[in-house]
């Protein structure tokens, strides 16, 4: 068997010409290197150099050998480059559904990036309930964050919260302290709609049957921009309470029982696959106390 330092002392006085040097380039002694070569001869049952006093040269057994030597060389250091290299980080496709506080996902990919560095690569896409399910659908996407319902039966499901849809009330808001506000306290004020709420029928229809039509101070697919007018004391507006922040207040409607669950649909089998070593599922889920 041809051990790997026998090749590095042939091609060390092949290209130096020289047994002295090539002891030196490779930081063996000249004796050791000369055994090397000696064992390496007899492992192949033929004279490899002329020794000579102005130096050694390629027998032609030699010759014949040194390509040989050089592709097993370059091989095997192509090798260990492979070995060595960093293994490609996998890549998670996240669906996010548009009415997950931003936030909250802020938060995850702010401590992904920290801690998890090449270890995950993340691909995230924005969309709608149906987006994202027609996107599992195709297997365009591995997992969605999103509101899980019933007729997510046909995929893997893992529920992380139960949100109640509140009331959002500026701080100096003549209700903001009560324990719940009735649907008819709230007729004079005006309203700042989410268009892309999941549960807007369920709202309008509570509203409408209490004979309360609000008025509209804006209508909008921005929940940062609704936020923000209740925040500027412009307007009231409905949202889960999972977008609770000290800025504004946040009250039960009495009556209004309306709950949504949050959590992972996973394509097919990818429960099994990346719910137990996933770095960005895992901070998800410690992002909503469940881990």
């Amino acid at each position: 068997m041809i051990d790997q330092y026998m090749l590095r002392y042939f091609l060390a006085v092949a290209e130096l010409g020289s047994f002295s040097r090539a002891a030196r380039s490779v930081s063996v002694t000249q004796p050791t290197l000369s055994a090397g070569i000696a064992k390496l001869e007899r492992e192949l049952g033929a004279r490899l150099f002329e020794r000579e006093r102005k130096g050694v040269s390629l027998t032609p057994a030699g010759s014949r050998f040194l390509a040989r030597a050089r592709r097993i060389a370059s091989e095997y250091q192509q090798a260990l480059l492979e070995v060595q290299a960093e293994p490609e980080p996998r890549v998670l496709r996240v669906g996010v559904l548009g009415t997950i506080p931003t936030t909250l996902v802020e938060g995850v990919l702010e401590r992904h990036a920290a801690a998890r560095r090449g270890e995950e690569v993340l691909e995230l896409l924005d969309g709608s309930e149906r987006e994202l399910a027609e996107r599992l659908d195709r297997g365009r996407i591995d997992v969605a964050l999103t509101v899980v319902r019933p007729h997510h039966a046909r995929f893997p499901t893992e529920v992380l919260s139960r949100e109640r849809y509140m009331m959002v009330l500026p701080p100096d808001h003549p209700l903001a302290h009560e324990q719940e506000v009735q649907a008819e306290q709230l007729a004079r004020d005006r309203m700042a709609l989410r268009r892309h709420c999941e549960a807007l029928p369920d709202i309008n229809r509570f509203f409408t049957q209490r004979g309360v039509r609000p008025r509209f101070v804006l209508k909008t697919t921005s929940d940062a921009r609704v936020l923000s007018v209740v925040r500027a004391g412009a307007g009231i507006g409905m949202m889960p309470e999972g977008f609770a922040d000290d800025t504004v207040r946040f009250v039960p409607v009495r009556d209004f029982e309306l709950m949504r669950e949050v959590g992972f649909v996973y394509a097919g089998a990818m429960q099994r696959e990346i719910g137990q070593d996933s770095p960005f599922i895992a901070l998800v889920r410690e992002q909503y106390g469940r881990a």
